[in-house]
């Protein structure tokens, strides 16, 4: 089955993914507060009295989260997919795809 996720993504999944959850997350009116209040924060850290150090160290951490954060959400994603395509095989809908978990 996990080839069956990974020629998924070969064949454009991703983008796939992407416009789907955007697509949701726009609707989404906590999403859009918190995208809100995020360039609210945003304003007022760039108004901090920073060192080019301490704002390098503090934007580091920032992009390092927001990555992670990122990934974490295509792996969720991901195994949305995969327990799906599971379901499906266990009932049958689905033929000649491997179990490999």
């Amino acid at each position: 089955m996990n080839k069956l996720i990974e020629e998924l993504i070969k064949k454009g999944m991703g983008n796939f993914m992407d416009r789907s959850r955007d697509a949701l997350a726009w609707a989404d009116e906590t999403y859009l507060n918190d995208r809100r209040d995020e360039k609210e924060l945003e304003r007022r850290y760039e108004g901090l009295d920073l060192t080019n150090e301490q704002r390098k160290v503090i934007n580091d951490y920032v992009a390092c989260i927001l990555t992670s954060n990122h990934r974490y959400a295509d792996i969720s994603y991901m195994c949305g997919v995969r327990d799906t395509v599971s379901i499906l095989v266990s009932l049958g809908l689905i033929k000649s795809v491997e179990a490999d978990e």
